[in-house]
């Protein structure tokens, strides 16, 4: 419902405001999403690993405390930019608008933390009421405001608002549920715990900037070459054809995280037959859709948004098979993490951002359209999907026959 509220509201959004108004919505989100998967040095992550709570709590504290510091930062570079403009082309579209990026960074940072503290404790009803709250907040906001101001702002406004609700819920429930705890926390814990799970600032939050970099650089690079209206199409088509995915793809993937997390250390081959089961369930739900989109996208998208929305259409139909992969994908895409193979997981988003640069550049670089340049996107991102599900495959069963393998030590070991 979350994610139908935001999709259902695009027809009305997309007669508000013009594609490059959706183009500057997409430069915003993809800075403010580069930096959010940062924002908390992946500690958040890291919180569902602890057996006992006072440790996850101070986790929590020190996530929070990293989101502090990277809002702070933030605002300082935005404060020099003001001053002395210094961003490439592909972001002058935020001329005027960089002071939103510091308020939507705590926001979704919080938020994240919190999300990951309630995953832990099974809390998927909570997390889906934040949702539909934050969606119907940031549709509202993005409704009001189009009609009595023009441009960009009200969609980076209300994208902004949405990310910031949702935490206040999270933060009540915490306080409730384990104010002594909060009230126990301590910096030497906090140092201790922040030394122990070191990899996932110093590797995997790494990792995470190299694939989110790998999202956003499409963003950026089409604005660079093509121009807001061109970005603003592709905006359309990640509202609606990364809707899904969204739907459902992260709805699943936060149970599977949490349940994957217990299942590695309880029973690895169990593990494998969720991931099976998993991929294999949204391998069916999603190839309607996506033959539906490589069909009929063009004329879905200029009946259904309207006509200067058709070219809109023709992206969807060469990136279907890239959000069908994705969606795939999604629920497991936290499978390596997990298992503690930052490593692989960091060598892969290596692979995607060099794979995702060379996709754009070169089309570019000899004379090709928006259109190519987007074909040629979607196929190396579908491709490298592929590669992520097959290492997390083979990580799980790694993972299962070594824990076979040292069960059956213990045995011997006591028969001996």
């Amino acid at each position: 419902m979350a994610q139908g509220i935001a999709v259902a509201a695009s027809p009305i959004l997309t007669r508000i405001y013009k594609p490059s108004d959706f183009g500057a919505l997409l430069v915003f989100t993809a800075l403010m999403g580069l930096t959010v998967v940062a924002a908390a040095g992946r500690y958040e992550v890291a919180l569902l690993l602890p057996e006992d709570e006072q440790s996850s709590i101070d986790l929590v504290g020190l996530a929070i405390l990293c989101v502090c510091l990277t809002v702070a930062l933030t605002t300082g570079i935005v404060i020099i930019c003001h001053y002395h403009w210094m961003l490439p082309s592909s972001m002058l579209v935020l001329k005027g608008y960089l002071w939103l990026l510091p308020i939507s960074i705590f926001g979704g940072g919080l938020y994240q933390v919190l999300s990951y503290w309630a995953m832990r404790h099974g809390g998927y009803k909570q997390i889906a009421s934040t949702k539909f709250t934050q969606a119907g907040a940031q549709v509202i906001t993005q409704l009001g405001a189009g009609l009595v101001i023009h441009g960009p702002l009200g969609l980076l406004v209300g994208d902004g608002v949405g990310r910031i609700m949702g935490s206040g819920r999270f933060l009540r429930d915490l306080w409730r549920d384990h104010a002594a705890k909060i009230r126990a926390i301590r910096i030497s814990r906090m140092v201790r715990l922040a030394s122990q799970y070191r990899d996932y600032p110093l590797v995997s939050m790494w990792g995470a900037l190299i694939s989110a970099s790998g999202l956003s650089l499409t963003a950026l690079l089409l604005a660079q070459y093509y121009g807001g209206q061109a970005t603003g199409w592709l905006a359309l088509v990640n509202r609606v054809l990364g809707a899904p995915a969204q739907l459902i793809g992260m709805s699943v993937a936060q149970v599977y995280t949490s349940e994957a997390a217990k299942l590695s250390r309880s029973d690895p081959k169990r593990l494998m037959q969720i991931f099976l089961k998993t991929t294999r369930r949204m391998l069916y739900i999603g190839l309607p859709l996506c033959v539906l989109f490589v069909i009929l996208a063009p004329w879905i998208f200029q009946f259904i948004f309207g006509r200067e929305w058709r070219e809109a259409g023709e992206y969807a139909r060469y990136l279907a098979f890239m959000f069908y992969a994705s969606f795939i994908n999604s629920p497991v895409t936290m499978t390596l993490t997990i298992l503690e193979r930052q490593r692989a997981q960091f060598a892969w988003d290596i692979s995607r951002l060099v794979l995702t640069v060379i996709s754009m550049v070169v089309p570019h670089h000899f004379g090709c359209g928006p259109r190519i340049v987007i074909l040629a996107y979607g196929v190396a991102t579908t491709l490298m999907y592929g590669v992520h599900w097959t290492q997390s495959y083979f990580a799980i069963k790694h993972h299962a026959d070594r824990a076979t393998m040292a069960l059956a030590s213990s045995g011997n070991a006591k028969v001996g």
